[in-house]
């Protein structure tokens, strides 16, 4: 009898001990500063968006493609970013794999777009180079059900513009975190400087 309050008492301490390291690395991450460095490579649906500086460079196949998956709500993004994680002092030795994502894309403080990325991603301290692949939704207008084209265009040529024309660009994440005692969702966006 001895020996099971032993044993209890010790996986009690390993569940603690794990609960405490899974807090830290969640805190660690969550007063993390997060910055957007660059974007190596947008695609939506095939179509390479950085060689798009206006809505005349896309060609009617291009057109074709993109209205059709947007009136099928199949957009599909894949796109490579450097995303910079500054980790508070005393915690840049942490990593934390992100088992999903959920993303949204705001334009002049207005929502525009939502992702969900499903493949697990390791964040660390520093600069991470991350190819992601994920579904686009884009928000419905105020008593509309379908999504506004226009909004597609827009987005499409917006990061092709000088910084003095482009909108306020707002990117927030909202990440799904592996950890010792399963999959854990923070409770709010964190909003990214970009």
């Amino acid at each position: 009898m001895r020996n099971i309050g032993k044993y209890t008492l010790l996986l009690m301490l390993l569940v603690f001990s794990f609960s405490c390291s899974t807090k830290n690395d969640v805190e660690a991450f969550k007063e993390a500063k997060y910055d957007l460095e660059s974007i190596e490579r947008m695609e939506l649906n095939g179509i390479d968006l950085l060689k798009k500086k206006r809505p005349q460079d896309f060609s009617f196949s291009d057109a074709a493609t993109l209205y059709t998956a947007f009136s099928d709500n199949a957009l599909n993004a894949v796109s490579t970013i450097g995303l910079k994680v500054e980790l508070p002092e005393g915690s840049q030795e942490r990593t934390m794999t992100v088992t999903q994502l959920k993303w949204q894309l705001l334009v002049d403080g207005q929502h525009t777009l939502d992702g969900l990325v499903s493949e697990p991603v390791e964040l660390r301290n520093g600069l991470n180079t991350i190819t992601v692949a994920s579904p686009l939704t884009f928000a419905t207008g105020e008593g509309s059900s379908q999504p506004d084209l226009n909004k597609l265009l827009r987005l499409a040529t917006l990061l092709n513009k000088d910084s003095a024309d482009r909108p306020k660009v707002t990117l927030q994440i909202k990440p799904t975190i592996q950890t010792s005692v399963g999959p854990l969702e923070l409770p709010s966006y964190i909003k990214i400087k970009g």
